[in-house]
């Protein structure tokens, strides 16, 4: 019987192993109806291999694989599936074998260049193990409303927001001016004589939130008790707008000037008058400043423009706009076009940082230069300044951007603006800027120095980006302030001795 039983066993093959088929990765998205039964906007999903998924947008330096599509009547519970078909820096079947959390992200048109904004929607991070191939369906939400952002009031700071008709016009929706104004300790805004007034703005991602930290910078300073600061709002939903009349972001310069500055220097009792107005800011602030002053050189009495934007568009960073057969992806050589450093080492280049900048689609860097510079399309949307698929530079696009020349703008009306602008142009920049953009500031000092014009630039040696905006700057910034008003320095804070 034994030996039946066991001839029996050996005569029983074992079942074939079946492997179930891999299943590509995919996401199903769904909302609950918080915000509405049918929403229009844009839909993220964020991978990490980290802790959390970065909901505010991709670190551009360490960006991890995310995905977009836009939606239209989205309806409540309805599941969206994003898939291989959906906007992605990083081919959704080309993500790594590895443990990810993913987060949903929901966005409206709004006025900020975040992805997670006030009116915006995100969910609980998910985690799930595997790549792109054999990932499967990966179930997300988008239920939780993005908060309101919260504002502590400080016996310094003002935060002023109103509305612009001009904007609310152009867009059909009501747009806010937004400011945050700085004032010393002794203010007094019914006092006969009003304020010298700085006009700050920030760079790319910062707006008038901000003046809380600028606050701190500018305690700095020996004048903090007599000069006014002005923290601007530049924030809109395709990025930096910098204050410019564009087709895309509207009559932003002609707001600023008509509406706004007169609002704010009657409500809180500033300027008044050329000598006592200044304008200063920072990479795409920086830019901002110079252009806002050789618009209005006699508004202003001055301007500090530290690591500005590119200046010359001969210098786009390290592309050559007017080259013929520029191109954004490579160089002449062939080789990969780099357009951010770490010293002098290459560490982000130009069509990754494209495929990142595209999947935001608003609010992304690039997006946010065409939707200053380039025309608007039959579409709606700003017309691309290069070809994505090749990087070739479009010269029919390049032709409307040369309006925002600010070297070709100087020339072509130098004997207007140079006896206006003698003496009021400060710019700093870092002789190895992060983003390559200290070349158009050394071109535009070639310029003044060829025309014996009366203008301080100042490249610091081995400066990155972001060394230039510090708080001895400040400190320069209002000296220089100080000495054309004939201000006494009551605080003399240099001289004191500090505390242990």
């Amino acid at each position: 019987m034994i030996e039946l039983i066991l001839a029996l066993c050996l005569n029983v093959q074992e079942p074939p192993i079946i492997s179930p088929p891999k299943v590509q990765l995919q996401f199903s998205v769904t909302h609950d109806g918080t915000s509405g039964e049918s929403i229009d906007g844009r839909l993220y999903v964020m991978l990490t291999k980290g802790k959390l998924p970065l909901i505010g947008g991709p670190n551009w330096f360490k960006a991890e694989p995310f995905f977009a599509l836009d939606v239209k009547d989205w309806k409540a519970n309805a599941p969206l599936v994003l898939d291989k078909t959906a906007d992605a820096m990083v081919p959704m079947l080309e993500v790594e074998d590895a443990t990810w959390k993913a987060v949903a992200v929901f966005r409206r048109e709004n006025d900020q260049s975040r992805l997670a904004v006030p009116g915006g929607l995100y969910g609980e991070p998910i985690s799930f193990d595997g790549s792109g191939k054999d990932s499967g369906n990966i179930p997300l939400t988008v239920n939780t409303p993005v908060p309101e952002r919260e504002w502590k009031p400080h016996k310094n700071l003002r935060l002023d927001e109103t509305p612009s008709k001009l904007l609310s016009d152009f867009y059909g929706r009501e747009i806010l001016h937004g400011s945050c104004v700085i004032v010393p300790d002794n203010y007094d805004p019914n006092r006969e004589e009003p304020y010298p007034v700085m006009y700050w703005i920030g760079g790319f991602g910062s707006d008038h939130y901000g003046g809380r930290y600028m606050k701190m910078l500018f305690t700095g300073s020996d004048y903090d008790d007599q000069i006014c600061r002005v923290v601007l709002n530049a924030q809109a939903h395709t990025g930096h707008h910098t204050f410019t009349d564009s087709a895309n972001n509207g009559p932003r310069m002609t707001a600023l000037m008509s509406e706004y500055i007169p609002y704010l220097e009657e409500k809180y009792n500033l300027g008044g008058i050329n000598k006592k107005r200044f304008l200063a800011g920072h990479s795409s602030g920086g830019w901002t400043a110079m252009w806002l002053l050789i618009n209005y050189p006699d508004f202003f009495a001055g301007a500090w423009p530290l690591a500005p934007d590119p200046l010359d568009f001969h210098y786009f960073q390290t592309l050559d706009l007017y080259e013929e057969d520029a191109n954004m992806y490579i160089d002449s050589e062939g080789s990969e076009r780099p357009i951010a450093r770490m010293g002098a080492r290459p560490v982000l280049f130009a069509k990754k940082f494209v495929a990142m900048d595209d999947v935001i689609k608003d609010g992304g860097q690039i997006g946010s230069f065409e939707a200053v510079f380039s025309p608007k399309g039959e579409d709606g949307r700003p017309v691309k300044m290069f070809n994505r698929e090749t990087g070739a530079v479009i010269p029919e696009v390049v032709e409307h951007w040369k309006q925002y020349d600010i070297r070709k703008f100087l020339e072509e009306n130098w004997n207007t603006l140079a006896p206006k602008l003698s003496g009021k142009i400060n710019i700093i920049a870092g002789g190895l800027d992060t983003f390559y953009l200290e070349d158009a500031v050394i071109a535009l000092q070639e310029f003044f120095e060829e025309k014996d014009f009366n203008a301080m630039i100042r490249i610091v040696e081995n400066g990155d980006h972001g060394s230039v905006f510090r708080g001895t700057v400040i400190r320069e910034m209002d000296e220089s302030i100080a000495k054309k008003l004939d201000l006494p320095n009551i605080q003399d804070k240099a001289s004191k001795p500090k505390d242990d």
